[in-house]
């Protein structure tokens, strides 16, 4: 199986459970919280080497960062590793019924900017600075591009250049009324996450629903999602079959805390077929 590079984050997440999202100038309690190993660019890479994919992770490290290493290291994740001595970035994720709010602290992965394209087969450029996304864009034979929470840092100029080279685009619905905003779109393979209501394949607009389950955290249940579209991608299964993949694996993902949760290869093929009504050979 050909490798798939991904770019983006390694982050430590701070996941709290709270009754409610507090008001300006309240506060609320916690109910349970739990300190994970998260960054969009991580979770993808170990979502498809748990899925026996192969996976390279371009991303920064801080001087916190070893037993993270150790772990995608043992995880089966190439790592090509720029280090800082800044503390690796973090994500502070509250979750309340049907609500989140998330705080990003990029620390380490403010090096970002200053790291050189790396040659890519394949590529999935994930939520990064956007001098990063554009030197590995012009290094890539086929790439995805997500930029997710980071858009606000990139020019129309360049969110326009990347765009126009993806061969994949991954927005959500706000990401992509914003992307609309500053370039066009018409014609691109764009697939579009809807949270609870699913995803849609833009172009044709075939809509994939989301699998019923009982949710404890979305936190990247989107990263999952791409981890089992990229797996089935490179299997040479269609897009919308993709899609399907990546659905039944971010249904796993949100049932626990935390972001890297992905489920046996026989719990996913059990989960597909049980929804889609179809065998999947990965």
């Amino acid at each position: 199986m050909k490798k798939i590079t991904v770019v983006g984050h390694s982050a430590f997440d701070y996941i709290f459970i709270v009754d409610s999202l507090s008001p300006k100038n309240q506060s609320s309690y916690i109910k349970e919280w739990k300190r994970c190993y998260g960054g969009g660019g991580a979770n993808i890479s170990i979502g498809i080497a748990k899925m026996r994919g192969k996976s390279r992770l371009y991303t920064v490290g801080g001087k916190d960062f070893k037993r993270y290493e150790n772990f995608l290291n043992k995880n089966n994740v190439e790592l090509i590793l720029k280090r800082s001595n800044e503390k690796t970035a973090r994500a502070y994720v509250f979750n309340a019924e049907n609500e989140q709010i998330m705080y990003f602290y990029w620390g380490a992965s403010v090096e970002m900017k200053n790291m050189k394209g790396i040659k890519s087969e394949y590529l999935h450029i994930a939520p990064c600075h956007p001098k990063l996304a554009l030197r590995m864009a012009e290094k890539a034979d086929f790439f995805a591009f997500e930029p997710g929470q980071d858009l606000k840092k990139f020019e129309k100029k360049d969110i326009s250049y990347i765009i126009e080279k993806a061969d994949i685009v991954f927005c959500n619905e706000t990401e992509l009324m914003q992307i609309n905003k500053m370039t066009e779109l018409r014609g691109k393979e764009v697939i579009v996450t809807l949270g609870n209501k699913g995803s849609l394949i833009y172009k044709s607009g075939i809509k994939i629903p989301a699998i019923t389950c009982r949710t404890v955290d979305t936190t990247g249940a989107g990263d999952a999602y791409k981890a089992g579209f990229w797996v089935g991608f490179m299997k040479g299964f269609e897009i919308e079959k993709c899609c399907k993949i990546g659905t039944a694996v971010s249904s796993f993902v949100v049932e626990k805390i935390g972001a890297q949760n992905f489920p046996s290869m026989e719990k996913l093929s059990e989960r597909y077929k049980n929804y889609f009504g179809e065998k999947i050979e990965i």
